[in-house]
This record gives C-alpha cells, sequence and structure tokens, in this order.
C-alpha cells in the first residue's frame, strides 16, 4: 500500500484467478460514484475444455470496503515482515493475514455477487446481489502490534470521526441512508459511495459445476470516476496542478518571447539562459501532463512516458541548480566569462544530474520507497550535493554583491539583494515544508489528509515558478539595459592590478 502521487498506478487492472488460488485484492483512493466493471475472461488449457467452454458457468463473487478513519499505514506490513527470518515464514503470513483482518475491521462494506456466466466469450458482468453498507466493527486505529500509543488529540480526532461515521451507519444490519441514495443509479454495476481509500476483495471463482475441469479466469477490473476517467480520487489533483502549470509556463514563455523580440538588439547571454530554463519548465510540465492524461484516458500508465518524465524533470533541475550558480558568480554581471569555474560548472551539473536520475529511477521501481534502504541511500549524495550547490550559490551572491558595492553599482546591487532574499524566503519555505510534511504523511501514527499527498510534489513545481517569475522580472530586457556594465567593472579592476603591480 503506498500512497503518493509520485507513482500512477492503473485504472483498468487484470486479476488472475483459479480454483486453487487465493483472493485477490486490489486497493486504490475512489471518488464517489465511481463505477467499477468487471469483466471476464477464461482460458482453456486443452482442446477439450475449449469444446466445452460455452457449457461451464462460472460465479464471480466478493466485497468492497472503505476505510474510515486512519488510513492503514503503508510500512506496517514490510516493517513487520522484515523483522522475521526467512524461518518464519508461517509467522509472516500469519501476520501479514492478521494485518489484513485487523483492515477490514476498521471498513464500511458491501459483498456483492456477479450473476452467472458462460466462459465462452469474454463478456462484462452484472451485478446479482449488492448488500447494504455495513459499518466497521471496531473503531480504526494503528494496526501494528506493540506500537506506540496514539496521542490523546489523535485518539479525539479519530473518536470524533467515528462518531460521525456512526450517525450515518447506525448499525451492521440497517439500511443506510447512502444505500437509498444509490439506488438511483444502476444496479448491474459495481459504485462507490463515498470518496476514500477502497480494498476490493474477489474471492475464488465458482463453478456451478463441480464436475467442471480446471480453468484459469481472468478478472478485467476497470474503475471510472465520475470525472469519467480512470485516475484515482488522490491523483486527480495532479492532473489538474499540470495541466494549471502548463498554461502559466506557457505565459511565462509568451511574456519573454515579447520582452525579447522589443529589445533583441540588447539581449545579453543571462536573458538567453532565462529563456532555455523557461522552455525546460514548459517540456516538463506538459511530459507529466501526459502521463496524468494518458492514464486518465485509458486506464494504463505507460512506463517509458513515466521515465521519460523524470528524467525531464531531473534536467529541469539541472539545469536551474546550473543557472543560479551562473546567476550568483556575476556572469554577464561582473564577469565576461566563467574562466576555470566552467569546468567546475559542468562536472557538479553532471554530477547532480546523473545522481539525481539514479534516485528518481529506484523511486519509480522500488515499492514502499519511504522505507527502502536503496532509495534512502540514493537520497544522500543527492542530499550533500544540493548543499554544496547552495553553499556555492551564497557564497558566490556574496561575492558578487561586494564587487557591485565597492564599484557602486546601486541598480545591479539591488537586484542581487532581492534575488538573494527571494532564494533564502525558499530555502526557508523548502525546510517549513518538509517539516510538515514528514509530520503529517511519515512520522505519523493516522494519515487521514490523504487528499494532500499531490501537494508534496506540486509544492516545489510551485516553488520553482515562482523563483523563475522573480527572476524574469529582475533581469528582465529594457530599453535602458542595466546588466550590461562588466565591462567598466573589469577596466577598473585590471587598473587597480596593474597598479598594485607597478608598485
Amino acid at each position: 500500500m503506498k500512497y503518493s502521487s509520485a507513482t500512477l498506478v492503473d485504472g483498468i487492472v487484470t486479476l488472475s484467478l483459479s480454483r486453487s488460488a487465493s483472493i485477490s485484492v486490489l486497493d486504490r483512493f475512489l471518488t464517489n460514484n465511481t463505477q467499477i466493471q468487471l469483466k471476464i475472461f477464461c482460458h482453456e488449457s486443452s482442446n477439450d475444455i475449449k469444446e466445452t467452454q460455452s457449457q461451464i458457468k462460472v460465479e464471480i463473487r466478493g466485497r468492497i470496503g472503505r476505510v474510515v478513519g486512519c488510513l492503514p499505514l503503508q510500512s506496517d506490513a514490510s516493517i513487520a515482515t522484515n523483522q522475521l527470518t526467512s524461518k518464519d515464514s508461517r509467522d509472516a503470513q500469519n501476520l501479514l493475514q492478521t494485518f489484513y483482518d485487523n483492515l477490514w475491521k476498521q471498513m464500511e462494506q458491501r459483498a456483492f455477487t456477479m450473476q452467472q456466466v458462460n466462459c465462452e466469450n469474454s463478456i462484462e458482468l452484472d451485478v446479482d446481489e449488492y448488500s447494504n453498507i455495513k459499518g466497521p466493527e471496531k473503531a480504526a486505529e494503528f494496526l501494528k502490534q506493540g506500537h506506540e500509543q496514539m496521542t490523546i488529540n489523535q485518539q479525539n480526532n479519530i473518536h470524533h470521526s467515528d462518531a460521525t461515521d456512526q450517525m450515518i451507519i447506525k448499525s451492521n444490519d440497517e439500511q443506510l441512508p447512502l444505500s437509498s441514495v444509490l439506488k438511483k443509479y444502476p444496479i448491474n454495476r459495481l459504485r462507490t459511495w463515498a470518496d476514500g481509500y477502497y480494498v476490493i476483495e474477489i474471492d475464488q471463482p465458482v463453478f456451478i459445476d463441480s464436475n467442471t475441469p480446471e480453468l484459469d479466469i481472468d478478472i478485467i477490473v476497470s474503475m471510472k470516476n465520475h470525472h469519467g476517467g480512470y485516475i484515482t480520487a488522490d491523483e486527480y489533483p495532479s492532473l489538474v496542478f499540470y495541466y494549471v502549470m502548463c498554461g502559466i509556463y506557457a505565459l511565462f514563455a509568451i511574456l519573454w518571447f515579447i520582452w525579447c523580440i522589443f529589445y533583441w538588439k540588447k539581449l545579453l547571454n543571462i536573458q538567453f539562459w532565462i529563456g532555455s530554463c523557461i522552455l525546460i519548465g514548459l517540456i516538463e510540465k506538459l511530459a507529466f501532463y501526459v502521463e496524468y492524461d494518458n492514464i486518465n484516458r485509458y486506464g494504463y500508465n505507460v512506463y517509458f512516458a513515466i521515465v521519460t518524465a523524470e528524467i525531464i524533470s531531473c534536467l529541469k533541475r539541472t539545469v536551474l541548480r546550473m543557472f543560479f550558480i551562473i546567476i550568483a558568480l556575476g556572469y554577464d554581471i561582473v564577469k565576461t566569462h566563467l574562466g576555470s569555474l566552467k569546468l567546475k560548472l559542468i562536472f557538479m551539473g553532471l554530477l547532480y544530474f546523473v545522481v539525481a536520475t539514479i534516485e528518481a529511477l529506484l523511486r519509480l521501481n522500488t515499492k514502499n520507497d519511504e522505507t527502502n534502504n536503496k532509495v534512502l541511500i540514493s537520497r544522500i549524495p543527492l542530499a550533500i550535493i544540493d548543499i554544496i550547490i547552495y553553499y556555492w550559490i551564497f557564497t558566490g551572491l556574496i561575492a558578487t554583491k561586494r564587487i557591485l558595492y565597492l564599484r557602486q553599482n546601486t541598480v545591479q546591487l539591488n537586484i542581487y539583494r532581492y534575488f538573494m532574499s527571494t532564494l533564502i524566503v525558499a530555502v526557508i519555505a523548502s525546510i517549513l515544508f518538509m517539516i510538515w510534511s514528514l509530520k503529517s504523511h511519515i512520522f505519523t501514527t493516522c494519515i487521514t489528509n490523504w487528499r494532500d499527498f499531490w501537494i508534496d510534489d506540486a509544492f516545489w513545481h510551485i516553488l520553482g515558478s515562482l523563483i523563475m517569475l522573480v527572476i524574469m522580472i529582475l533581469f528582465r530586457p529594457s530599453n535602458n539595459n542595466q546588466l550590461n556594465v562588466f565591462v567598466d567593472v573589469f577596466d577598473h579592476l585590471d587598473n587597480d592590478n596593474n597598479g598594485e603591480k607597478k608598485k
């Protein structure tokens, strides 16, 4: 169970069932009135079975549950089983089964039975029976044995949530008001009854004839939300967010292009850098939007599209960091060229891009990345490189401001003061956000704000966009381009150096 908008999940899933197989389970965040369709497909293992397949009837049963109160922490089961040795496999299975059983005890549940169908063709299943909603057997609580007790405030919040749920549920056997509301929809399809975290459990297939030969059955489960797409409830805000960000960066590009057209004769190299950063940012937002839109339209995520979007994101982050270093060093302001710093800058950029790409690929290909050692280890060198880059940026800004102060270049000095203040505010905001994110989603015993998961990724895009907007305003082209001052500065520096040599 992984709660993260960074990794998309399919809206159409194929589950393989057989007589000997155990139950199949699917978990998703779903919106209210999500339509869940089941489609059956039988696999024949011999020609004899194929000839009699049209006479074989099968029945599919299962249940749908919605977690009430706290969500099960995604690392509970994995941490518990990892502490057991290979000799304790039976204990691990028992522990997982206990965890799973306790999970269902804190859910609203509805059992369903699909209509009997022949295995001849691949057909969609209609609902034969769909029970009323039954309330949770116990209050939502942290499921892992031996965990510390929750704080008094968290318990009060859960009790308040349970009281609210009980007003709706009333009893396990009594029909709910929600059930009567669902009657206005067609009863031949499974539907959710509220926003939340759902678990769909499908039992072993029931063959009507006990003499039926062994068959393998695939159940194609499609979950279409009330927006008409297949994207899950926790990922839908990200789809809207990247759509809006595409529009914002398109406006950035248009605005910067117009500025450059008006003053194209006075453009400096740093302003071409700004245009390149805007273009890469626009491509990144388009890549993420295409990734989310594809799964919303077709129900399947394309691994190549996900990897491409992550690599483009790593490239954009690298280019932005290198650009900030260039500004901090005073390129096109107090320096005509970077000299020996150019090789150091290229090396640092390549190093950051490689490490960031490795971290992104490990994160995409690893379950429970918050507790996986490989992902955690890969983030350590990335954090160290970030610290070195930030140190380089701020030391460069201080040195450039000192030169501008000595040369009494008030205009450029004010620009650099605003830029440095912007970066300081961004660093403080980043630290505060990381503390909030860790407290809310990782170092917590009760997760209820699943609707805010998308903010974990969106914050960094918003922060980067705001910094880019500030840079656009500060270093925009103008009729009296005040950036073109480095010649006088270097003339004075050369004269001073020559004078010292003569002495």
